[in-house]
């Protein structure tokens, strides 16, 4: 079962971290209940990783990456605690490429949540109706690399 459909309260608690940005995911990750840590011993393979511990999560992000990488990396774990906790069991470890032994369809939902988290529509829509669309502009405000940035414009058919 979706974390939709188990936990809504979560949802809604994450949801009242997408009013501004840059949005704070650590506050929203200890919101949730979720620890955090930067580990640069993670190497360089693997990008993050949820686990359970006893009866709370823990998400680990490859320090060694940059910041733009690792807030991706923590929005697509928190993202896996929303959609797919009840997988996780001893842990779910995303590659460099942000795939998991779970599978395409899973890391595909948690990648596209993820964007939503890290570029809600509303305050992209916003910001870009009020003048700001400059790719280096919005990457900035939102923190997030061009080539996420670039896809999430041409999902809100912001950009060809």
């Amino acid at each position: 079962m979706s974390a939709s459909l188990q936990d809504a309260p979560a949802l809604e608690i994450a949801g009242r971290f997408l009013q501004e940005a840059p949005v704070d995911l650590l506050a929203m990750a200890s919101r949730l209940g979720l620890s955090v840590t930067m580990d640069a011993a993670l190497g360089p393979g693997i990008s993050g990783r949820i686990r359970r511990q006893d009866n709370s999560y823990h998400i680990e992000v490859n320090g060694a990456h940059s910041p733009n990488r690792r807030r991706f990396t923590l929005a697509h774990e928190i993202a896996h605690y929303l959609l797919h906790r009840d997988l996780i069991g001893d842990g779910i470890e995303d590659d460099a490429l942000y795939r998991s032994p779970l599978g395409g369809q899973i890391e595909s939902e948690a990648n596209h949540l993820a964007a939503q988290m890290l570029m809600p529509g509303p305050l992209v829509r916003n910001l870009y109706r009020n003048g700001l669309r400059s790719l280096a502009a919005l990457c900035g405000a939102f923190q997030v690399s061009e080539e996420a940035m670039r896809i999430r414009l041409k999902q809100l058919r912001l950009a060809p």
